[in-house]
């Protein structure tokens, strides 16, 4: 008969950390077995394209965080760990400039980022913002799990952020959308429209398409020539996955369309081509971490 009496029963204690831009303490809890960690990186902000009065690009989208997730021994641990939260890369503001990059989240025996202190730190580089003239900002890359000392201590699995859409080509060429669960939990934002106004010539910006049973609603892009903003993202907890915006509209004459922010870990989408100044950029979704005891 198959004993299985040692094997630790089902979790009890959940605890959920948010960004806040700082270090956070966590406590481990009496009878703590085993802990099993979820770390997400944060999303990148979406671009913000140069204006032009005949023909401009939209600007892409950021790129979502990297994730990794881990099962360690509770008596190899410390009792406290310390957590910081990657926070999402900020929307560009203003004209020609790139989103911000998303954050990186790390996990530690220590208050630092140092490799020698990391029991695991979501991706080894942050995710990128959405370029100006149709870049893609990239996912957070992978993170290296061996170098960080104490992430030894367990079993850890990494997996790489996905890149954001690309932006509408003042050539006509289309904004890039991006598909909810394509490479990994989280996505990228989709690109803002393109402007190819001397030919009359206008695209709407990236879809975030929708993905069969879990995310089932596709967030459209803003619409050609009418300055409309793309589609904030949305996510579940369980099971856990989210995208990020949609792209904005290009515009005829004036502003282009807002990008939309992203969910927790995920890209914010690229505002669309104008012949003036635009506002904002989709912001990128913070990171997140979840720690589980299994007691």
């Amino acid at each position: 008969m198959l004993d299985i009496s040692h094997i630790p029963t089902n979790p009890t204690n959940t605890f959920t950390l948010y960004a806040t831009g700082n270090w956070q303490t966590w406590t481990k809890p009496r009878n703590a077995k085993m802990i099993e960690i979820f770390c997400l990186g944060a999303g990148g902000g979406g671009g913000g394209p140069a204006p032009s009065s005949s023909n401009s690009n939209g600007a892409g989208g950021g790129g979502s965080g990297g994730i990794v997730r881990g099962l360690i021994p509770a008596f190899l641990l410390p009792d406290t760990l310390y957590i910081f939260v990657g926070k999402g890369g900020a929307g560009a503001i203003g004209s020609a400039v790139s989103g911000g990059a998303g954050g990186i989240s790390y996990v530690s025996v220590q208050p630092s980022t140092s490799e020698q202190t990391l029991v695991c730190k979501s991706s080894t580089i942050g995710a990128g913002g959405g370029g100006t003239t149709t870049a893609a900002g990239a996912g957070g890359t992978i993170s290296i799990v061996g170098l960080s000392a104490f992430g030894n201590l367990g079993i850890f699995t990494a997996i790489a952020g996905g890149a954001g859409g690309v932006g509408g080509t003042s050539a006509g060429g289309g904004a890039g959308s991006v598909q909810a669960l394509g490479a990994t939990l989280v996505c990228g934002g989709a690109g803002g429209g393109g402007r190819f106004g001397s030919a009359g010539f206008y695209t709407p910006g990236g879809n975030i398409e929708a993905a069969p049973a879990i995310l089932t609603t596709t967030i459209l892009g803003g619409a050609a020539q009418t300055n409309e903003n793309g589609g904030g993202g949305y996510g579940v907890m369980q099971p856990f996955c989210g995208v990020g915006g949609s792209g904005g509209g290009s515009a005829s004459s004036g502003l282009g369309g807002n990008g939309g922010n992203g969910w927790y870990g995920c890209g914010g989408g690229g505002r669309g081509a104008s012949s003036a100044g635009t506002p904002k950029s989709g912001d990128g979704g913070d990171g997140l971490i979840i720690i589980t005891v299994i007691t």
